[in-house]
């Protein structure tokens, strides 16, 4: 051996060595395949009930505003959806559905759509900068589900 050497040489003959590089060719296809199929996936994926804040955190005495996302994921359409906010700190927030006619309940959710509903956020008083969970808890053919937020208070 030399510093002239060609490279590493492990001795494989040509057949072999087609082989190897085959079988990682196809070992590398298949991961990216089963990497795209999950970031697909995960997209595709709609959950019944979704939270998100317009802003967090918020500063104290200021108010916040609530989107919520009911989904309808059965293949049959969903009626009379109740849907409810609250905050699990009561004396602390008050959640009011932005649009006035919203009065708890959506009459019809048809198989794969979805309704948002907006929320204002009022401080009851002063509050303490902190961490806050509101609840989010919808009626859908007849399941229930939850999903808890925490929004963030700042000074």
């Amino acid at each position: 051996m030399s510093i002239y050497d060609s490279g590493l040489n492990l001795n494989f003959g040509e057949d072999a060595q087609k082989k190897i590089i085959y079988g990682a060719v196809a070992l590398f296809i298949v991961l990216v395949i089963a990497a795209l199929g999950m970031v697909v996936s995960d997209a595709v994926d709609q959950k019944p009930l979704q939270m998100r804040f317009e802003k967090s955190p918020i500063k104290a005495g200021e108010t916040a505003k609530l989107f919520v996302t009911v989904a309808n994921t059965e293949k049959t359409d969903a009626s009379n959806v109740e849907v409810k906010v609250e905050a699990k700190e009561k004396t602390e927030f008050d959640a009011f559905p932005l649009n006035e006619k919203f009065k708890g309940k959506i009459d019809l959710i048809s198989a794969g759509t979805s309704r948002e509903i907006s929320y204002i956020l009022n401080p009851i008083g002063k509050v303490i900068p902190g961490t806050y969970t509101f609840a989010a808890k919808a009626s859908i053919n007849g399941k229930e589900y939850t999903q808890d937020a925490v929004l963030k208070v700042e000074q």
